[in-house]
């Protein structure tokens, strides 16, 4: 039986063959609809033998809905489970499409891929032999008022984002290091030689090792499809019918890719919302490709406009906010920022009406408050707002994962355990913080590390609800008194070291704890001469009880076995430096996150979640704040505006990574001055960009919310900042909104 559908979704569902394109508001059902075509396309009988529906996907968790979907549509229609189509994200797809054929991509069928921490790595190496032989780059362009300690810093960091956005853009675009390197040779550029050198230096370090990163894949996968004609022709009659997912974030190649794919056939499905797409800082994606998609003459477009997620208050609020940036944002250039279609309300008999308005559901506080200040008023307001509702669901949305990290402590400190949704989790963090410090005192020992070491081993042998904050201190205090430290951690009978704490009565507790700590010491040591992978799980069995601790000891266990093959000369030392990245929400572990395996808000009712507002995309909450709703975080092209990748440091504020990528994208479109340029324009384009993104990045946030929602801002670390202008706006709209 056919579910009940929407006008709109019905319009969706009548495709037949050929282009469509589907701008799809948030809440409309998008994966619901593509999930449908999919299992009807099959139903109708329109695949032959040994052929598929490809449904290609942004994330991990996106494949597992969108199979567990069709799976439900596939058994109404009485058709066999998992038959007739494959779910595969973009970077799975080339995945498959290269180890299928590693030969044309010019690789051994053995190759491997580097995991995120691992490329940085490489590459932060490669970044730091270039910047030993050359100083002059920095000199160049660091400002004349610079402290030259800590410009030093930051041109540690800069030079690395530089060099890692360069590389892929220049993949994305099939610019060889080689080429780029000749080009950059002519131009007399120190800042783009030093990018294409890298570049040439990481793809060879990347060679040596038989592997290839993610950008690679995507890049490889396209050559294989263009070097072998029979080749492509078997992909394209295995899948004549592709569904795109969140099309707004596809990338030139990617869509190289799935044109080439669908090119047979001719019929490709992209499905996406342009108002959603806030990675183009950070990646090669740019919504342009399914803005001009849908204008193409052979596309038909099509629209779901109707969401059931929010109540109309806020539907209203996101909507004005489209109509105010088309229509009267003070800065043309970002008059095309947003696009429509307007978020539609669902009708009155909809499986999905919109929730009910409670009285001012939507709150702008527009008072002034510094940073911290900021975070306590909301804590404190997310406090009192879950002891009356502990059947629903709540989120505090940022826009980086250390202003995350800071409302985390500040809710437990305040007695609310928090859900957090960022780059590490607080657990994976203390985890990873623990074992980092044990790989610090074995490669290094000192009195201060033990101590910190037995205090947390402390609360990992403890259950939460009997920790005691006086036991830790008193177990600190006793590692300290332990004078020399060898004849606490050498093998000699206990009561020798017991005589250090003569007059420091000790609870039985403690002393039974140092004991146990002793021994566990004692085998750590013993266990240094051991491969790291199988350190790390000899300290992980004397300590960790809980079935996560384990798990993910085992994921760094398999981390720092990677990190060992590639840097042999490696010791202690370094390995806790890669933990302590990880502790300090730095760097991920590969492999676990929260974000891959899928996140349900509903199974966290009566708690509020801790996230960015790029990892909140997709879902929703019945109560969301937004923070940090400043002229930093949210700029708008004024005058008065900061931006965040405008380093103080360097001369005259330019966008040096823009100036980069500039240069390739302009030595692409076949500009033969593109390295030529003088630097200034692409900073002032960039600023463009990110305003734009931003002002999506705003309406994703509005539009988490079900019921309630709120929106703070404060002034920065200097008290120098505004309150962002399209907010202004919003506060605006909404006092004159009211009755």
């Amino acid at each position: 039986m056919m579910p009940e559908l929407r006008r709109a979704q019905a319009d969706v569902l009548s495709y037949e063959s050929g282009k469509m394109g589907v701008s799809a508001v948030p809440g409309s059902g998008k994966t619901f609809t593509l999930s449908l075509l999919a299992a009807d396309l099959i139903r109708r009988n329109v695949l032959a033998d040994n052929q598929e529906i490809l449904i290609v996907t942004l994330v991990n968790s996106a494949v597992d809905n969108f199979s567990k979907q069709i799976s439900r549509f596939t058994d109404r229609y009485q058709l066999p489970r998992n038959y007739g189509y494959r779910v595969r994200t973009l970077h799975g797809l080339a995945n498959d499409i290269v180890r299928d054929r590693p030969e044309l991509a010019g690789l051994p069928s053995d190759f491997r891929i580097l995991d995120e921490n691992e490329s940085t790595r490489i590459l932060q190496d490669k970044v730091d032999a270039w910047r030993r032989g050359h100083p002059d780059l920095e000199e160049l362009w660091t400002a004349p008022d610079a402290d030259a300690f800590r410009a030093s810093q930051g041109w540690a960091r800069l030079l690395v984002t530089i060099s890692n956005n360069f590389i892929r853009q220049a993949k994305d675009l099939a610019i060889s290091p080689q080429t780029v390197a000749d080009e950059a040779a002519r131009s007399g550029s120190l800042l783009l030689q030093m990018a294409s050198s890298v570049y040439s230096d990481y793809q060879l370090a990347l060679n040596f090792r038989g592997a290839v990163d993610f950008d690679d894949l995507i890049r490889l996968a396209l050559r294989c499809l263009q070097t072998d004609p029979e080749y492509l022709a078997r992909l394209q009659y295995r899948w004549p019918y592709i569904l795109e997912d969140e099309a707004q974030d596809s990338s030139h190649m990617q869509e190289m890719i799935l044109r080439l794919l669908s090119s047979r056939s001719g019929n490709w499905v992209r499905v996406g919302d342009p108002n959603q797409a806030i990675y183009e800082t950070f990646t090669t994606a740019d919504p342009k490709f399914l803005v001009d998609f849908l204008k193409e003459p052979d596309v038909l477009s099509r629209e779901l406009p109707n969401s059931g997620r929010s109540a109309k208050n806020i539907i209203r609020l996101a909507n004005h906010l489209i109509e105010w940036v088309q229509q009267s944002h003070p800065a043309e250039e970002l008059r095309n920022a947003l696009v429509r279609p307007l978020i539609q309300p669902t009708d009155l008999n909809d499986p999905q009406p919109n929730p009910l308005d409670r009285p001012n559901n939507v709150y702008i506080d527009t008072r002034r408050c510094n940073s911290e200040d900021e975070i306590k008023k909301v804590c404190r307001n997310v406090k009192n707002w879950l002891a009356n509702h502990s059947d629903e669901t709540a989120a505090i949305l940022v826009t980086s994962n250390k202003r995350g990290s800071d409302i985390a402590d500040s809710l437990r400190e305040m007695g609310v355990e928090p859900v957090e949704l960022l780059r590490v989790s607080r657990s994976t963090r203390k985890t990873a913080e623990f074992l980092s410090f044990c790989l610090k005192f074995l490669n290094k020992p000192s009195k201060r590390l033990l101590s910190e070491i037995i205090a947390l081993y402390y609360r990992f042998h403890t259950p939460e609800d009997q920790q005691d904050d006086a036991i830790t201190e008193v177990l600190s205090r006793a590692i300290l008194k332990i004078d020399p430290m060898e004849c606490y951690l050498s093998p000699t009978p206990v009561q020798n070291w017991r005589k250090s704490l003569t007059g420091s009565p000790l609870p039985d507790s403690a002393v039974t704890l140092l004991e146990q700590f002793q021994l566990c010491m004692e085998r750590w040591m013993g266990a240094t001469l051991l491969p790291i992978d199988q350190l790390i799980l000899t300290i992980s069995q004397d300590v960790f009880t809980e079935a996560c601790d384990l798990a993910l000891a085992h994921k760094v266990a398999a981390m720092l076995e990677r990190a060992s093959r590639s840097y042999p000369d490696w010791d202690l030392g370094n390995f806790a430096e890669e933990l302590e990245s990880v502790s300090k929400n730095q760097s991920k572990i590969a492999g676990f996150s929260d974000e891959d395996l899928g996140f349900d808000p509903d199974l966290y009712k009566g708690r509020v979640l801790v996230t960015t507002i790029h990892k909140a995309k997709g879902l929703e909450w019945d109560r969301v704040y937004l923070l940090s709703a400043n002229n930093y975080d949210f700029p708008s092209l004024q005058p008065y505006d900061q931006y965040l990748s405008e380093e103080w440091f360097v001369r005259d504020r330019i966008n040096l990574p823009a100036e980069a990528i500039e240069s390739l994208q302009r030595f692409a479109d076949g500009d033969p001055l593109a390295f030529l340029a003088q630097p200034g324009e692409a900073t002032l384009e960039a600023r463009r960009k990110y305003c734009a993104e931003r002002l999506r990045l705003l309406f994703v946030g509005i539009t988490r919310a079900r019921r309630e929602l709120v929106i703070t801002w404060n002034t920065g670390r200097r008290d120098d900042l505004l309150m962002a202008l399209p907010v202004t706006e919003l506060a605006e709209f909404i006092k004159r909104d009211t009755p």
